[in-house]
């Protein structure tokens, strides 16, 4: 049986591990850390995921989002 690991920033290659509730992700499957988020915002609402360019709105992108 293998264990998942945390995510991983893409753009820094940290562990997202400690600051899940702040971590971004994109639907290809990567993780922006909130240190990372603003390298890669189009604006204040928006951001354009390295990897795949495709734009994800900050806060539905959390993977914890208030209700």
């Amino acid at each position: 049986m293998s264990e998942r690991n945390p995510p991983v920033c893409y753009s820094c290659g940290n562990s997202c591990e400690n600051n899940m509730e702040n971590t971004h992700y994109c639907i290809c499957d990567i993780a922006i850390c909130h240190g990372c988020i603003n390298s890669v915002k189009k604006n204040e609402k928006t951001w354009i995921c390295p990897h795949c360019k495709e734009e994800n709105d900050i806060e539905k992108s959390l993977l914890f989002r208030s209700t």
